[in-house]
């Protein structure tokens, strides 16, 4: 019963592994793209575990610690870089010159929700330099172009399909 357990979550942990690295665009798999350090930590657990409560002399316990183990370091290998283990890429800013500074705001504003005026209240009130809306549809892109004389230059690609392809 135990072993049947650990192939389960074996299994799984190799699904969510490997389906990121299909090029498939919907949603359900992309989303998997996110959660790396999490999968790293239950890779971590479930190997962990494996090794403590499994039989090391079966060649099939050896497998299950095989792949937990390439899963926990494919998950390290794109977690690592964003560590103290590696060298900071971006210098930090010394002082702080207000001139110099860029305020972005970004708002997943879900294409089903109707609250525009929301949304416009809290770019006025918050002046970002920037503004960066996601699963914008055309009409939330009509409802935003009153914001076109705060924000002349626009890169508009408004879609109505959800993610959906």
């Amino acid at each position: 019963m135990l072993f049947t357990v650990f192939i389960a979550a074996t299994v799984i942990l190799v699904i969510f592994t490997l389906l990121p690295m299909w090029r498939y665009e919907s949603w359900w798999v992309r989303s998997l793209d996110f959660p790396r350090l999490r999968l790293f930590v239950i890779s971590l657990l479930l190997l962990l575990l494996e090794l403590v409560l499994l039989d090391l002399s079966r060649p099939s316990t050896w497998v299950l610690l095989i792949l937990a183990l390439l899963c926990l370091v494919y998950h390290a290998w794109w977690i690592l870089p964003y560590t103290r283990v590696f060298p900071v890429e971006v210098k930090s800013a010394v002082g702080e010159d207000r001139q110099r500074i860029i305020r972005i705001m970004t708002a997943n504003v879900l294409t089903t929700n109707r609250n525009a005026k929301g949304l416009i209240e809290l770019v006025r009130e918050n002046v970002p330099d920037i503004l960066v809306t996601l699963e914008s549809d055309d009409w939330w892109q009509a409802q935003l172009d009153i914001l076109e004389p705060d924000y002349p230059y626009t890169i508009k690609c408004p879609l109505d399909n959800l993610y959906v392809i």
